[in-house]
């Protein structure tokens, strides 16, 4: 049974193939799936993250059907195992997925292998995600935490351990073996995070580049390798096993708990076959949703301004008091033109926009004093403008604009270079209407 997202299947076909994940996903939220500790959800680590629903659900009954929303990804419970493909990619090659993340991360993942399946091509996008949580994890500095320590020497500053000192001290050498508890940053989770580093540096294809994707990303590297001296190979089983027992609790290193799931997957994968026969759901969630609205900024930033909600930056006054801050996908400065970002299937609807986005768009609008205003989505059909329709009164365009995604190709870098080409009338289309609104003023 081959699952899309934002399609709809029968509620009695699905539950009778996935009968134990049924009882967990459908009409659970994204909130409630990210506490379990073996799902890793992306971007909800990030601290500059908006528009990223948690309320939203990645399965919804509606009457007797079961609607699949803005996720995809892998998914496991016990020994059943559910894919969840992107809408945009016939077979298995997801492509545009492959492409919004390098466009958005501004990571290099051309040479993915779309022959494998989908949790495989999740498992390599993995590894390409590490600086980024790396990256994210670090800007709240170096974790730390208490660690017992063992020593043997001359320098006595903790609890001495006599059965260890009379194996080790017999006779007697002028040594004492105690243990002392310290703060410190050579600690369990840092260990991980180094036994990750290394994996990927020796174990993974292109590994030096990844881990050296970014100025940043080379100086947390190796701010990681100064701050675990005691690293060993040998040792990391023993380590993987302490992460697993002791995930982050405390909710100041969010960014550290989301770092520790994807290193543990990471470094467990060819052992557990990405969480296999588990007794707790697992696997990898891409919020696309989220995903194509950063996409589209990639392509809109040198014309359109993208509010930050979550920093309360850019956003519009509703009122002439600014008491109250509203925050759109894009809107251009000087013409007004308003842009929502929709993941949603809008090429074959008659209308085209449904009525909360509608009246959001509006009132957008008003505020702007736009003349235009719409909804750009993507589309299997080839990259339009359509006018719904002229608002009565003030008289803005209301339209949506679609980008088409190449469905045939042989590959990705025939991909790669047909939607460069859906990119460039897009941006030529948005440009002309823009350009044409600061004309009109």
């Amino acid at each position: 049974m081959r699952i899309e997202d934002n399609q709809t299947y029968s509620r009695s076909e699905f539950v009778a193939a996935y009968p134990k994940l049924s009882t967990k996903l459908v009409d659970k939220t994204l909130a409630t799936l990210s506490e379990n500790e073996n799902l890793l959800i992306f971007p909800s680590v990030f601290l500059d993250v908006d528009d990223l629903d948690h309320d939203s659900k990645i399965i919804e009954t509606v009457n007797d059907s079961l609607k699949f929303q803005n996720v995809i990804g892998f998914i496991g419970y016990g020994d059943e195992q559910l894919e969840i493909h992107s809408r945009f990619s016939p077979g298995e090659n997801n492509y545009f997925l492959h492409y919004m993340l390098q466009r958005v991360l501004n990571i290099n993942i051309v040479d993915l292998d779309s022959t494998l399946s989908l949790r495989e091509q999740l498992y390599q996008l993995s590894i390409y995600l590490f600086p980024r949580y790396l990256d994210a994890a670090m800007r709240k500095g170096i974790f730390r935490q208490y660690r017992r320590f063992e020593y043997n020497n001359a320098n006595i500053k903790g609890n001495i351990d006599i059965a260890r000192h009379i194996k080790l001290n017999t006779p007697f050498t002028g040594k004492v073996a105690y243990s002392t508890r310290e703060f410190t940053q050579d600690n369990e989770l840092m260990q991980l995070v180094r036994h990750t580093i290394e994996f990927i540096r020796l174990s993974t294809k292109n590994g030096r580049r990844i881990l050296n994707s970014s100025e940043l990303t080379k100086q947390n590297v190796s701010a990681v390798t100064i701050a675990t001296p005691s690293y060993n190979r040998g040792n990391r089983r023993k380590v993987i096993i302490a992460n697993k027992n002791t995930p982050v609790r405390h909710a100041y290193y969010t960014e550290y708990l989301a770092l520790q799931k994807l290193c543990l997957m990471i470094l467990t994968h060819r052992r557990h076959s990405f969480g296999e026969n588990r007794k707790n759901i697992y696997g990898i969630l891409f919020d696309v949703a989220w995903l194509w609205e950063e996409y589209l900024n990639t392509l809109l930033k040198d014309n359109f301004i993208h509010p930050r909600n979550k920093q309360s930056k850019e956003g519009i006054s509703l009122f002439a008091d600014r008491i109250r801050t509203v925050y759109p996908d894009f809107y251009n400065q000087d013409s007004g033109a308003v842009i929502d970002a929709k993941y949603k299937k809008l090429e074959y609807t008659a209308k085209g926009i449904n009525r909360e986005d509608l009246y959001q768009i509006i009132s957008y609008s008003y505020i702007l004093k736009s003349k235009k205003a719409g909804v750009v989505y993507p589309s299997t059909s080839e990259t339009e403008y359509k006018k719904v329709g002229t608002l009565s009164g003030y008289g803005a365009d209301i339209f949506k604009q679609s980008i088409h995604i190449p469905q045939q190709v042989d590959s990705y870098k025939e991909f790669d270079l047909l939607i460069k080409k859906s990119e460039y009338k897009f941006k030529k289309e948005i440009e002309s209407f823009s350009h044409g609104e600061i004309e009109k003023h």
